[in-house]
């Protein structure tokens, strides 16, 4: 067996959901057709499609797909803690650590349609607890049971240590039930030959959790009361469930393109096959070669370093010894054909034109042609954003949660806020111009617009806004200093008596008013 397809069977086998309902005796909501779609999703992601073999190359399109709605989601994507609290402070390292890292894991869930951020708590080297955060994707992630609004409210993961031995394998059950969660674990393990790494559906025999030095400190069964949802938070993508629309899990986010994909790679192997077969050769007679005698056969000896540029024919069936073989190329006729399977790859996993095909920008001769063109792109991009910031938010929650069950710092305030870039499709200076000249008619206030355009929460931009106040309250007292302090003597003087005369005015007004 190649290594290729070796590699290709470790990646793309699940533990089957009847192992997984043997032993939990809860049947996961995973139908079989989700989990042979997402196979099939880590296998075209990690660039080993079914389709792939020594006549068909890969473009690489999923991985494109998947890396480029992850970029252009968290390119610009701002996260800003405030807040003097205790807890603000003690949370901030470990979400900015989840922060550093969502980028990756968020490639991940867009192309197998869903990953998972679960923190959880240890013990550090100095005897104080310390958040950590571990990560799980749709093939290690088994959801058991669903609320009424999608909601998850019991799942399983799956854990693997592969020695040259043996496969141990560690099932985590979380389950709520009326404010109370139970998290459950189960060790397995099995013989690590060649046979059971590409069939791996299988946990094997049961053993101690404790046997496994990796898993040894983890407790068997836990029990942890007034908790209202899971300590994990799952992302999902936003698109419509098209493998099995009565499932409430994400698709990939290019599950509606596999077909089309799979087109893309045949294209690009006939146009690299058109280039190898077209190669310039030529035919040489046999009687045109040099003829040695090597141990009693005749070998004919071609030019040095020529092997690659000449053919030897037995017989070229006329007067000449050579014949040039120089075929006209199919390129550009092949070339178009895989820039339209390209194009049709953008419009059904909502990509703007030009991202994977040659697009001619120059036939969109306005700044409006060139957004719409864009338009697709960021309408689905926002999306994700959304269902990512969502993760995030929960994500903290539980960290919160966290410092609560442990004891770990006491509750205090804190804010965080989320700014998205959507400079790809709006001009930002052109509406910001617009929103300042709001609020010189009152249309909206200070508050709204740091709120809008510099990320923060309506209490960070209040607070900001008291400061920027003071110091320019405090700039204008220091210039009027300086302008009494640099007036000429006359000057000064007929300040002084306009003062006075103010006074006396504003004494006889009062006076009258009084008399009235």
């Amino acid at each position: 067996m190649s290594l290729i397809s070796f590699l290709k069977g470790v990646w793309k086998r699940m533990i089957s959901p009847s192992t997984i309902q043997e032993v939990l005796k809860v049947s996961p909501a995973i139908s079989p057709e989700m989990k042979d779609a997402i196979e099939l999703w880590e296998q075209m992601y990690t660039g080993n499609s079914p389709w792939i073999d020594e006549n068909t190359k890969s473009l690489g399109i999923a991985t494109m797909i998947a890396s480029e709605k992850a970029r252009m989601a968290t390119l610009e994507m701002k996260v800003k803690m405030t807040g003097d609290s205790e807890r603000g402070k003690y949370l901030e390292e470990p979400f900015t650590n989840v922060i550093s890292k969502v980028r990756k894991e968020l490639e991940y869930g867009i192309a197998l349609g869903s990953f998972v951020i679960k923190p959880y708590v240890t013990m550090g080297v100095d005897g104080k607890y310390k958040i950590e955060t571990t990560y799980a994707n749709a093939n290690n992630f088994y959801p058991l049971s669903f609320s009424a609004d999608g909601e998850i409210t019991e799942a399983a993961f799956i854990d693997r240590i592969v020695t040259k031995e043996f496969i141990y394998s560690k099932v985590e059950r979380h389950n709520l039930v009326d404010n109370k969660l139970t998290v459950e674990n189960f060790a397995f393990k099995k013989g690590a030959n060649e046979y059971n790494l590409i069939n791996d559906t299988e946990l094997g025999d049961r053993i101690e959790l404790s046997s496994v030095p990796a898993w040894s400190q983890l407790e068997e069964k836990v029990e942890i009361e007034n908790i209202d949802s899971l300590l994990f938070a799952y992302f999902k993508m936003p698109q419509a469930n098209n493998i099995d629309m009565t499932s409430p899990l994400g698709v990939s986010g290019f599950s509606r393109a596999v077909d089309l994909i799979k087109d893309a790679d045949m294209q690009y192997s006939n146009l690299l096959w058109e280039f190898e077969g077209g190669q310039m050769a030529i035919d040489v007679d046999r009687t045109a070669f040099d003829i040695k005698n090597v141990n009693g056969k005749d070998e004919y000896a071609l030019p040095k370093l020529q092997d690659r540029l000449y053919r030897r024919t037995l017989d070229l069936g006329n007067d000449e010894a050579y014949h040039i073989f120089a075929p006209s190329l199919r390129d550009n006729s092949i070339l178009n054909g895989l820039n339209n399977i390209l194009i049709q790859i953008e419009n059904v996993t909502d990509l703007s034109r030009g991202t994977l095909s040659a697009v001619n920008f120059t036939e969109a001769r306005t700044a409006t042609e060139l957004k719409i063109l864009k338009q697709r792109s960021y309408s689905a991009n926002a999306d994700i954003q959304k269902e990512l910031e969502k993760t995030l938010r929960k994500t903290l929650e539980i960290m919160d949660k966290y410092c609560d069950l442990y004891e770990i710092v006491s509750p205090g305030k804190y804010e965080v806020s989320y700014c998205w870039d959507d400079s790809i499709i709006i001009d930002k200076d052109a509406e910001r111009q617009i929103d300042l000249i709001d609020i010189e008619k009152g249309l909206m206030s200070k508050v709204q617009y740091r709120v809008k355009w510099y990320g923060e929460t309506q209490e960070q931009a209040e607070e900001a806004l008291k400061i920027i106040e003071s110091e320019q309250k405090r700039e204008l007292e220091l210039q009027q200093s300086f302008m009494m302090n640099n007036q000429q003597p006359g000057e000064q003087q007929k300040k002084q008596t306009d003062l006075q005369r103010a006074n006396e005015s504003n004494k006889v007004t009062e006076l009258g008013e009084k008399n009235v």
